[in-house]
């Protein structure tokens, strides 16, 4: 399993967004700062940019945290429940398109079937 908590360890800085379609839909996430431009070009010595995200904009501050990480059982508790959930949405749609496959070839045969007409 991943070491999430050396990733975990070091400060980051983080802001909150606003989402630019949804209202009142906000997200705390990290602010990623790069030291290329968009076109992946090295920026000169010790610039840097923020990279934008799609959809939002960033409305505070930048705040730098350290997170403390949870112990390793919870971490896989957590990693189980989300494979859970990833399972459960591919059997949903699994299911879907096997019915769907299903209903066209009852279709098809629907459009084969001569019942025998009875003398």
């Amino acid at each position: 399993m991943k070491n999430f908590k050396e990733a975990i360890a070091r400060p980051r800085k983080v802001a909150l967004y606003a989402h630019l379609t949804i209202d009142d839909f906000y997200s705390l996430d990290e602010v990623r700062i790069v030291n290329y431009d968009e076109h992946f070009d090295t920026l000169p010595d010790g610039q840097t940019r923020e990279v934008s995200r799609e959809g939002y904009v960033r409305i505070t501050e930048l705040a730098e945290v350290t997170l403390s990480p949870i112990d390793n059982d919870a971490i896989v508790r957590n990693a189980v429940v989300s494979l859970d959930e990833q399972e459960r949405q591919l059997r949903a749609e699994l299911n879907k398109k096997i019915a769907e496959i299903q209903d066209r070839r009852n279709q098809l045969l629907a459009l084969t079937y001569q019942p025998e007409l009875q003398v």
